[in-house]
């Protein structure tokens, strides 16, 4: 495996034979690691971890280079020529190249594009390796990318057809994961991989009472659970949560999973693991896993028990550094390890566990307390979120009668959105929640663009007039949306008709409030001459609409579903400014899909043409509601 020389090529060529013509955009974190690695070189300083030489340095800094250039293209071909070229220059010193903090991010980068003999040399290293990796602040990162490769090779041929397909891959590593699920690797690496994944699970099985309390081998443990469990999160960019994949496994490593849960249980120490901040994150991921497993009885098992170390009392110094609301409630909602562990539990357990056991013994008549603190509210949302029972509602909001109001002024509008969403999911309290939600915002009274103004930014009116150029408030959105797919929204869909067509246009043109006309559009419960008041009364604002990312979304929603007449109302006015909307790249695509170029030079052919395209277009706009629902 080993090159004829041992020599390193210099970085300089390294970076010209695959950085070349390659300008493309780079990720701001990426840039400023290598740029860091850089400096760190010029003082002569190689890297932390595991000391390289200068010229073993000068190489990894050209390669980072590199991959940093070519971030962001799909070009599988170009990175398997690196990876490979990178660990044959490594053959032989694994460990220590993965215990340096730059070799170790090279290796992560390239880990997925090598070819078979490569990775399975590098998983017979490590795995002769197992402790000192594990617990190397460095290496053990490259385990955890080892682990997740071999993982989708392991299990590419068990995945549907359709799975990776159909999809632009937006990240590095959602193209890498790709490409391990569909290349076709030979049924003797498949084994190899699904040895080591199982050879990993093994290893921390017999060592867990060590590694659960090691903050890298913990990493590597709930990484090595969810895998078992098929399912590989995608680190997306910065603020934005992880894509989560679930994949098909052998079902053989579910056992493993139980065997986790096992163990854990059997531990005299169990009811303090909530409270520790490494040891909550173990026990999400082993639920998370058990739920995609479906096995129900671990699950309850491990949810009773969980739940008995929740109840357990708070001490002194516990209740002393909270805030008054949550002063006297159980030990669970104390600390924020054991609340995101609880959050979890809300969200993977049955209906009749999360109805008699959890309702009844933790949230039932603290319900107000509980909203009201910055710590235990998203417990609360998460609750509401998974809520199944109409008659626990019913009960949620006799606590919440008098609370609401104050919930909007600490900020905590999720909760509201969530209440709002539970109200439309399980069709009751409808009429309810849209009474104390308009008296919590003083705006029982008020109508058309006061009202709809008040409900997107979740601000009473007398608020608003000082603080006109607040923007719209996400949750305000989500109430808003909710409400409209009430079964009696007509006093929402009454405000938006009754608002100034500019103003709604520019409500419609923002991120947020863009998906009000989805919902407006999509719900079941706005009648058809709702619908086409809507288009209508947007007349005059349809180039504003066409000229803004989101606002041209709405623009083909609204265009799909009006009449043939409407249809050409709306191209007409867009005729007029053709250049204008030629001017913005999703003005051009508005120009495409309605023809407007088209419309412009022979209306009559246009009209003819778009004749017999009315009810495709009525089943467009209602696909293209359902699809937009699915931005947010």
């Amino acid at each position: 495996m080993a090159t004829d020389s041992d020599q390193l090529p210099p970085a300089s060529q390294v970076g010209s034979n695959y950085a070349k013509n390659r300008n493309k955009k780079r990720k701001s974190a990426g840039k400023r690691f290598l740029q860091n690695a850089k400096g760190f070189g010029r003082k002569n300083s190689f890297g932390r971890g595991a000391e390289l030489d200068q010229e073993e340095y000068s190489y990894f800094v050209g390669i980072l280079e590199a991959t940093t250039a070519i971030s962001g293209v799909d070009d599988s071909e170009e990175f398997c020529t690196m990876a490979n070229n990178v660990f044959e220059q490594i053959n032989g010193k694994e460990i220590k190249t993965a215990s340096n903090q730059l070799s170790s991010r090279v290796l992560e980068n390239l880990l997925g594009y090598t070819d078979e003999q490569n990775l399975q040399h590098l998983m017979t290293q490590f795995g002769d390796n197992f402790r000192v990796v594990c617990c190397d602040k460095f290496a053990s990162h490259v385990l955890q990318k080892a682990l997740l490769v071999a993982m989708l090779r392991c299990s590419g041929a068990l995945q549907p057809a359709k799975n990776g397909t159909g999809k632009k891959q937006k990240t590095d590593i959602a193209r890498e994961v790709t490409y391990n699920l569909k290349q076709d690797f030979s049924v003797d690496h498949r084994k190899v991989c699904a040895k080591f994944v199982k050879k990993v699970a093994k290893f921390l099985l017999n060592n867990l009472e060590e590694f659960v309390w090691d903050s890298f081998g913990n990493y590597v443990t709930r990484q090595c659970i969810m895998n078992l469990a098929g399912i590989a999160e995608l680190k997306m960019g910065k603020g934005e949560s992880p894509e989560v994949r679930k994949l098909v496994v052998p079902e053989k490593w579910f056992k493993l999973i139980i065997e986790f849960c096992s163990r854990l249980l059997a531990w005299p120490q169990f009811s303090e693991l909530p409270y520790s901040e490494f040891t909550s994150a173990l026990l999400q991921s082993l639920l998370v896993a058990l739920d995609r497993a479906e096995d129900k009885f671990q699950l309850l098992q491990l949810s009773e028990k969980l739940l008995a170390s929740f109840l357990l009392e708070a001490s002194e110094d516990e209740e002393e550094s909270e805030t008054e609301p949550t002063k006297k409630l159980p030990k669970v909602f104390h600390h924020d390890s054991s609340i995101r562990l609880l959050e979890v539990v809300l969200s993977v357990v049955d209906s009749d566990f999360l109805k008699n056991q959890l309702y009844k013994k933790l949230f039932q008549g603290n319900v107000i307390p509980l909203s009201q603190s910055r710590m235990t509210n998203f417990a609360i949302q998460k609750l509401l979120n998974n809520l199944s029972d109409k008659h626990i509602l019913e009960v949620i909001f006799s606590e919440l009668d008098e609370g609401i109001e104050e919930i909007l002024k600490l900020g905590h509008t999720g909760i509201v959105a969530a209440l709002a969403k539970a109200c439309s999911r399980l069709s009751c309290q409808q009429g309810k929640f849209v009474k104390l939600l308009l008296d919590a915002l003083h705006c029982s009274e008020a109508t058309g663009e006061k009202l709809l103004t008040s409900v997107l930014k979740l601000m009473p009116p007398e608020v608003l007039v000082e603080q006109s150029s607040a923007p719209i408030n996400l949750h305000g959105s989500i109430i808003l949306q909710s409400v409209l797919d009430f079964n009696k929204p007509i006093k929402m869909v009454t405000a938006i008709l009754d608002t100034k067509n500019d103003h709604l246009a520019k409500i419609f043109t923002d991120p947020k409030g863009s998906f009000v006309a989805n919902a407006f559009i999509g719900s079941k419960f706005v009648g058809e001459k709702s619908r086409e008041k809507l288009v209508r009364h947007l007349e005059g604002c349809y180039m504003d609409l066409a000229l803004s990312l989101h606002g041209s979304h709405v623009l083909e929603l609204l265009y799909e579903t009006s009449s043939p007449s409407q249809k050409e109302s709306i191209v007409r006015e867009l005729a007029e400014r053709l250049a204008q909307l030629n001017s913005k790249p999703w003005g051009k695509i508005i120009n495409q899909k309605l023809r407007v170029d088209a419309y412009r030079q022979n209306p009559t052919q246009w009209k003819n043409a778009r004749g017999t395209s009315g009810q495709q277009s009525v089943e467009k706009a209602q696909d293209g509601s359902r699809s937009g629902k699915k931005r947010k």
